[in-house]
Order: structure tokens, then sequence, then C-alpha cells
């Protein structure tokens, strides 16, 4: 493809993306596009056989094939001789495999202890084997003859690396002592660093010891005398290796996070009651931002040197939060959520981070030319960084952990963890590999349109791409099988079901050791409109029982002069319904709702009110005769939809009493004495129950009584009411009750005088 297509159809998909953004507001129902295009993008998937660049660029990568299995769960260790051997240390079962130049290999050496966490060769081509726990050295000659070498009484070996002079220095837990044993096997103390471990150790050009150790991640420098001094104390608790190139630059690996760091100083001490050595932690940092987090999700307990202490029960662990170092970074501060990180120090002592992450674990590292390779936990996962600090995935082992990388011959050696196997990295691209896209979540049943991608195609070579869809978060047996190929960049129609998930596969062929590179992959798909919803509808009598409610407030009512008759005295503004609903739409959609009435006893609904915007509506209390009625309200988002596409929902109310007509009253009787007066009403409403009333003597304040029967709740009501304390003058008793529409009826009794009370 030429620059110019590719260009083209960069601006296609530019163009699609803001039409659809200038289309949203106005539709409801719009096509999508789920586009992999970036590093980012395209990390979350599955590779078999194939690379992913820092540019977010795929190709095929590798060849990568199995050539030994060990049949043990893990590769811990490895080591070559002069002659081109391989040997590699396993764990659980303590056994030590040979592997020949052409990588056949069987059982070398087998160890008491389960682990072994560290093996070595000297010059002569005899192999010691550090084992864990309880640890013990054992040196096998090239026969397979052992004997026990050294026992550093320490519970755990590390590492081990020899100086130019022959010495063997061990790095050990759980006390954190290194150790530098002779020719002999006579061993002395070289220097305990007041850690609990030293993880890793490397020579460097100039014979000088790198020891790296934990919990405070601290990188040493020990001349051949002994002089030991801290180049870098790292924010994560582990150094887990450390590998010098030929110019003294020292690259290392930290794990865990800033909460394993176990603040212990470095002290004074004599190696082997000798020479004093002063330890201090002093560095000029000179850090710069790495490339980015690489995705990638970290495997919790595998048997990384985090893993396996977990294991066996140390308090150490890998998996905690740290940081890699960044401009304006301060000496032990952690950025949050960093859990690993690659180092660079150069000779002058400035030290970079080269690569951070907050999901995957570096376990090994390898200085090429004018690169870096280094292993993770995430499938295996083998990472390329170039000088200018781009990272590109290389290739996936599809292990736990890839644990050792090997340079061999002119390619290099992967081992694993679970199983623990070794793989060849090979320098031409395969045949053939795959990737697999993460699943996406559409939000809904949706339907595809065309798939289109970008790839640069070489001669000869092939890319194919599948598409599958379902209806289930995770990949199962429920999902649909794997389309047909595609094979037209330019756009092709996806077959698979509509479904609310999507994922698309990759399939590359090489020719002539050429691989096609894939750019980018767009997916146009058009959610399935969604019915809107209706949760809620309620009726509510505006301003019930709003006049004279409390006692004293009297409002007009203590005018008027009734008898025998009932009036309502409620202003009709304050007489009515609130009518309120809850309304929402899945795809947020804009809706518009129609009201409808069906009285008792009526078949059809009613239109009340049409296209409201909003969720509530007044109904006035003469808008429709007495009676008893509900409510309908139905939500439609059809204004932002295309025709035929517009969905609909509905509730109905509880059923509701339309009252305007006020209670009637009653005087059945009324009797007077020399000073109290005793008056009896009846109480009736045709429509809705009576729910309080309350008396006035004369003009004064109104006074709240109950129903004969204790509570006012029925449509016909009983009240008696007697006064004390009166004058023998005529009286006027008023009584006035309420329904629940808030309607008011008055009746009175005129209460005679006495004979001989004087008039007014």
């Amino acid at each position: 493809m030429t620059n110019r297509t590719y260009g083209a159809l960069k601006r296609w998909s530019a163009a699609a993306l803001l039409a659809v953004t200038a289309s949203a507001s106005a539709f409801g129902v719009t096509t999508k596009f789920w586009s992999t295009a970036t590093y980012e993008d395209f990390a979350p998937g599955n590779f078999v056989g194939v690379s992913l660049s820092r540019e977010g660029t795929m190709s095929l990568a590798p060849q990568l094939k199995e050539v030994f299995s060990t049949d043990q769960a893990v590769v811990w260790a490895a080591a070559r001789d002069a002659r081109g051997n391989l040997y590699l240390g396993t764990g659980h079962s303590g056994k030590v495999f040979k592997l020949a130049a052409d990588l056949k290999g069987s059982v070398f050496f087998e160890a008491p202890e389960p682990d072994i966490f560290a093996i070595a060769v000297d010059k002569n081509g005899n192999v010691f084997v550090g084992t864990s726990p309880d640890g013990k050295i054992y040196k096998v000659d090239p026969s397979g003859k052992s004997q026990e070498f050294f026992d550093p009484q320490a519970k755990y070996i590390w590492a081990m690396t020899f100086a130019s002079d022959g010495s063997l220095y061990v790095g050990t837990g759980d006390r954190g002592k290194i150790y530098r044993v002779a020719a002999n096997g006579k061993g002395e103390l070289f220097y305990d660093t007041h850690q609990t471990h030293v993880m890793s150790l490397a020579t460097a050009p100039n014979n000088d010891l790198i020891a790296g150790s934990e919990p405070n991640g601290l990188i040493y420098r020990f001349s051949s005398a002994g002089k030991a001094f801290v180049v870098y104390d790292a924010p994560l608790s582990e150094i887990h290796r450390v590998a010098i190139t030929s110019d003294g630059t020292i690259y290392a690996s930290a794990l865990g996070g800033a909460e394993d760091r176990r603040l212990q100083s470095p002290q004074q001490q004599s190696p082997g009651g000798e020479v004093p050595v002063q330890a201090t932690t002093t560095i000029t940092v000179r850090a710069s931002e790495g490339p980015g987090i690489v995705p990638g999700q970290a495997g919790e307990g595998g048997p990384g040197a985090g893993g396996r202490r977990r294991q066996e029960g140390n308090q150490s662990s890998v998996g905690g939060n740290g940081a890699a170092a960044s401009p304006g970074f301060s000496r032990n501060q952690n950025r949050a959520g960093t859990k690993s990180a690659l180092y660079r120090i150069s000779p002058d002592g400035g030290v970079e981070t080269l690569w951070n992450s907050e999901r995957e674990n570096a376990f090994d590292l390898l200085p090429e030319a004018n690169a870096l390779l280094f292993s993770t936990d995430e499938k295996g996962r083998i990472y390329e960084l170039t000088s200018d600090r781009r990272v590109s995935l290389v290739t996936e082992t599809d292990q736990e952990e890839t644990t050792r990388l090997i340079p061999y011959s002119n390619f290099v050696l992967a081992a694993t963890a679970n199983l623990g196997k070794i793989y060849r990295v090979g320098t031409q691209p395969a045949d053939t590999g795959f990737y697999e896209s993460e699943v996406k979540d559409t939000g809904g049943i949706s339907s595809w349109g065309r798939i289109r991608w970008t790839a640069d195609m070489a001669k000869g070579t092939a890319l194919e791409l599948y598409t599958r869809s379902g209806n289930s978060a995770r990949p199962d047996s429920t999902r649909s099988d794997w389309s047909p190929a595609y094979r037209e960049q330019e756009g092709q129609q996806i077959t698979s079901p509509k479904a609310r998930y999507i994922q698309w596969k990759a399939v590359f062929h090489s020719a002539d050791s050429r691989s096609p590179v894939l750019h980018e992959v767009s997916i146009p798909y058009l959610p399935m409109n969604q019915a809107p919803v209706v949760t809620e509808l309620k009726v509510v009598t505006r301003g019930a029982n709003a006049i004279g409610s409390q006692p004293g407030n009297t409002g007009n009512a203590n005018n008027v002069r009734v008898s025998g008759y009932a009036a309502s005295l409620r202003p009709a503004s304050q007489r009515g319904f609130d009518i309120s609903w809850q309304g929402s739409d899945p795809d947020q959609d804009e809706l518009t709702y129609n009201l409808y009435f069906r009285g008792d006893g009526e078949s059809e609904w009613k239109m009340l009110e049409s296209d409201l915007k909003q969720n509530y509506f007044q109904l006035d209390s003469d808008a429709l005769p007495d009676g008893k009625y509900r409510l309908k309200v139905v939500a439609s988002d059809a204004g932002v939809n295309p025709a035929g596409m517009a969905k609909t929902a509905e509730m109905v109310s509880a059923p509701f009493v339309v009252d305007n007509s006020a209670p009637r009253i009653e005087v059945q009787d009324s009797k007077r004495t020399a000073d109290s007066a005793t008056a009896r009403f009846r109480a009736l409403d045709s429509r809705g129950v009576l729910t309080r009333a309350e008396y006035v003597l004369d003009a004064e304040s109104p006074v709240p009584v109950l129903s004969d029967d204790g509570i006012i709740d029925s449509q016909e009501e009983t009240f008696t009411i007697v006064l004390s304390h009166l004058d023998g003058r005529e009286h006027l008793l008023t009584l006035r009750v309420y329904d629940a529409a808030g309607n008011m009826g008055i009746g009175k009794a005129l209460l005679s005088p006495l004979n001989g009370a004087p008039a007014q």
C-alpha cells in the first residue's frame, strides 16, 4: 500500500469520526467506530507469533520454537560452559538439566533440596549449584560427579558469579550476606548488607562486584578490595536482576512496591572480621520519564523471585505499588501503582528509568548491541527496548513467566515457568502467526458494518481478518464461530450475528522472510435502540387541607354565616393534582411524554396532554368531572431516532378521585343547659372520605374536633360537640368538615338564649 493510500484511509477514518461527533446531538442511534490503532489499543490482546511495535504496528514475531521441556514447574537459573553446554536449575524437584549444543538434554544432577535458584560454571567446566531452602552449594564436574562444596548456613542461595581470580561470590537470604569462596571451597563473609536478601550478582569488566538487595532496593558496587558503595537506592523493594555491559553500564530490573520496603540502613562492618567496609547511600539521580506503562496483567504470586518467597513463607512479596524515577522525583518516593521498573546506571553514576509498569513484573534482562531485551510475567512476554527507549513487544511464550533470557549463538533462548520449558527465539519472522483482539462491549445488541484495516503488504505476504460475536462478557461456547476470512482491507461486510460483544482476529503469513505490517483496524457498529424506562408515576392532590389546617388559621370562613348547607371555600388555584413521573433512556436519548386519562368503567384512554418535555404536569380540579380515574404516561424517543427505530415505555398510575363537591353537614339535635350546650352533627361526602373537622363558637378561633368513633376516615361521620362555661345568651356553633380533596362543608347550630338571660 502506498503512503498516499494509507493517508487517504486515515483521513477517511478521521472524517467518519467527525461526522459521528457532529451528528451525535441530532440522532439517538448513531453509527460508532471501534478503532484499534495504537500500542495501548493493541496491547491487551492475545499475541501468538506476532510482535507489536511502540508505534502501534503489528507484524510477525521472530520464530519461536519449543526446543526442550524439563517437565518441571519452572526454570529458575541458567549458565553455559565454554563448550556451549547449557545448564538449567529448576524447581521444585531439585533437578539440573544439561543441554548440549544441539539443545538436546537430560538430567545432569539431582540435589537433596527442592529449588535451584543459582548456577555458575567455572573455566574448567565445573558446575556450581546453589540450592534452597537451607541451601548448600554443590560442585559437579563435567562427568556429573558431585560433592558438597560450601555451606553458607543460609536459607536461600539466590545468585552466584565468578571473579577473574576464580573466587565465587554467593548472594544469600534471609540474612542478606555475600560470601566469597575460594577454589578449594573455603569461604568467608565478604559483606553483610543488613538487608533480608541479596537477590542478584554480576561481575563488572574491571572486576568490581555488583549486587542487588531486598527489601530496600539497593544496588551496590564492591571493589575487589571489599570497598562498598551504594550506586542507587531504588524506590521499589527488590533488585531482581543486574547485568553489566562492556563499558560498565549497569542495567537492573526491580520489583515490588514501596510498602515492601523495610527501611534498614547499611552499617559499618568488617568482612570476615578483617577489612572495615563503609557502605553509603549517596547518589546523584538523573532520571527521565520512561516510554509509558506497558499494558499487561501481572500474575499473583507466580514463581518469580517475589512469588517463590511468598510460597515459602518469607515476609517479602512482589505485587505492591511502586514507581520509577521521573523528573522531580525524590529518593525513596514511589509513583503510585508502579510494581516493576528497569533502570540504567551509566559509568558516571547517572540513573535513568527506562520502563515501568503497574501490571507486569520484569524478571530477566539481556543487554544487546543497540537494545535491551527483557521478559515479564504477562503471558511470558519478551520486549525489546531500543536505545531511544521505545518498547516493542517481541513475542509471547504463552507461559506464566519468562524467567530467563539466554544468549546462544546468533539467537536467544527463553526459559519459562509453569511449565519449565526452553524456547528458541529466532532471527527470521515466523511463517504464520495470529493476534486476537480484546472483546469489545458495544453496550447493547448491535449490527455491524464493513470492517476496514490499513496494512503494508510485502510481495507474497498475506493478511486475513476474522470476527466473532456473542452476548456473554467472557468468550465461551455461546460465541459465534469465527467468520469466513475478510481479505479486502478497503472494506468488507461483517457477517457475524448481531450481538452485544464483538472480537476480531488477524492472521499473518510471511513470504521470503518478510511480514505484513498491520497499522489499524476499524469496526463500525450501530447499537440497537433501547427502549426508555418509566420507573414512577405519582398523582398527589395539590394543597389538600391547606385552609384552616393550623389552629388559629380561620381564613375567610370565620365570616361565613351558613345554616344546614354545604359550601366549598378553597380558591380554584389551590385545588387540583400534581402529576410527576421518572423517565430515563439507556442511550441517553431525549424523551417526550404523552399523558392520558381513563375513568372507571371507560374502555379507552383519552389524551390529556401531548409532547411534554418535562416530567411533571398540573391538573386543575375542575378539568374532569367528579369520579375515579387513572393516568397513563408514555415515554418516547421518537424525536431523536429514525422512523421505525423509535421505542416507547409506559406506566399506569394508581386510581385517584376527582372530587369537587363539598361535604354536606346536617344538624341532628342540640341541647342547652344553664352553663353548657350539646350539639350533634352528621357529615356526608358523595365521592371521597372525610379527613378532619373543627368548630367555631360565634367568631372565636376554630377548635379541632374528632368524630364520635375517634377517627375521621369515612364518607359519613357523626360529631358531638359539648360546650361548657356558657353564659345564658344566644350563641352560634359552626362545624367545618373537610374531605380528602380539600373541599370544605359548613353547618351551624343556633343555641337559643335561656329565659331571663340579658339580651345583647
